[in-house]
């Protein structure tokens, strides 16, 4: 059985400038495909994409209206750095595959950023730097150290004393590191064009439908919805986000609580200068984004709660906080919000995606881009699964592999 969540609450910024819905119908009977893919996000429409270009047949199945669930509540800063520091993954894989592993994301954001190509100003997408604060998690000779181990790896970047990053930010904390190749985006128009371009090649998609019944063989996989249809594929792929089937492992996985505001546009001046990607080594932590009109989003107060009604119950005085940290981070701000909005997310302990085979299941592969860069994740995730379904192998299966 599929775990079903309720997985966010409130008004998101993206809601304010809203997509029109799409209109997809229910199976009616049963049918075949080469590729099934279970969930119609942003981790679902990157794989879609990449498979019907490839000349796939693709099918793809939600509960939701693509795009209402969990991608619509991301606030969609395209880090290639992971929640886990190159210092922690060094203590864990060794420098090699850490530093590997971080190569590939930065790789991953720029073949987003090619994907989306001419049409980046219907997705809001635009190029910016990150800027990672010293917090309790990171001192500043953390900060060094880790600028060290990505220098060795090949990722260039800057150290901010805390004069020059008052200087140049106006923020005041001890240091910082300053690097490009980060990007920000709007989510729901990200997977949307995504979604259209498989679409485009020939894919179908079926929502809002739930799979009740999966039956994955050597032979191939079927599956069964609410209302009876039974659909068989060659392949199966779940990328259903923190509604995983209960027979995926879930060992290293856990459901947390977020929660995020949007406040009404700033006047000129007010956002930080570049407007960069900010998030400090802190725990708990909260980031920062500002949108292209103006807003500024910030988000976190992350806690280990998977019950929604008590979850919910948090966001009036989770936003007050998060205003407080706004007002300390950008005192000119203007706090009143526009959108408030609080769900589930997923996180794994190493901070690293699941990825690939699902063990026990033939012909059945998972794509959870976990944590506070899963969009680039799920990028990954279909360059990653196209390889293998074509038959050939990568090295990141044993990075994220489900059952690691």
């Amino acid at each position: 059985m599929t775990q079903t969540l309720d997985l966010r609450t409130g008004r998101t910024v993206w809601e304010i400038d809203p997509l029109a819905p799409s209109a997809f119908s229910a199976p009616q009977g049963g049918f075949s495909t080469d590729v099934l893919i279970v969930g119609a996000g942003i981790t679902g429409a990157f794989i879609a994409e990449r498979l019907a270009r490839a000349g796939r047949t693709v099918v793809v199945l939600d509960r939701h209206a693509p795009q209402k669930a969990s991608t619509s509540a991301s606030t969609a800063l395209l880090q290639w750095e992971i929640d886990t520091p190159m210092l922690g993954l060094e203590d864990r894989l060794g420098f090699e595959t850490a530093a590997a592993i971080y190569r590939r994301s930065v790789d991953a954001v720029r073949e987003i950023g090619a994907l989306v190509g001419p049409h980046a100003a219907l997705c809001r997408f635009d190029w910016r730097d990150t800027l990672y604060l010293s917090g309790n998690e990171l001192d500043p000779a953390d900060l060094r150290e880790e600028r060290r181990l990505r220098a060795h790896a090949g990722i260039h970047g800057d150290y901010l004393e805390q004069f020059e990053l008052r200087g140049r930010f106006g923020f005041d904390r001890e240091a910082a590191l300053l690097y490009g190749g980060s990007a920000q985006v709007n989510p729901v128009r990200l997977a949307r064009l995504m979604l259209d371009r498989a679409i485009a090649h020939g894919a179908r998609v079926i929502s809002p439908t739930l799979v009740t019944r999966y039956d994955c063989g050597l032979q191939g996989v079927t599956v069964g919805t609410e209302d009876g249809a039974e659909i068989g594929a060659q392949v199966l792929i779940l990328a259903n986000g923190y509604e995983m089937p209960d027979f995926v492992p879930a060992g290293r996985h856990e459901i947390v609580s977020t929660w995020a505001v949007a406040t009404v546009p700033q006047t000129p001046g007010v956002v930080w200068p570049q407007a960069p990607l900010v998030w400090e080594a802190a725990d708990p932590y909260c980031y920062m984004r500002a949108t292209a009109d103006g807003r500024i989003i910030i988000g976190g107060e992350d806690e280990p709660i998977t019950d929604a009604a008590r979850r919910d119950a948090l966001s009036a005085a989770k936003a007050q906080t998060l205003q407080g940290k706004l007002k300390g981070f950008v005192p000119d701000a203007d706090l009143a919000l526009d959108a408030v909005w609080t769900g589930f997310f997923g996180a794994t302990d190493d901070g690293l995606p699941m990825i690939g085979p699902v063990p026990g299941q033939p012909n059945c592969y998972a794509a959870f881009g976990y944590g506070g860069n899963g969009i680039t994740f799920s990028a990954m995730a279909a360059g990653i699964l196209a390889t293998l379904l074509a038959g050939g192998t990568d090295p990141a299966t044993e990075w994220f592999a489900v059952d690691r």
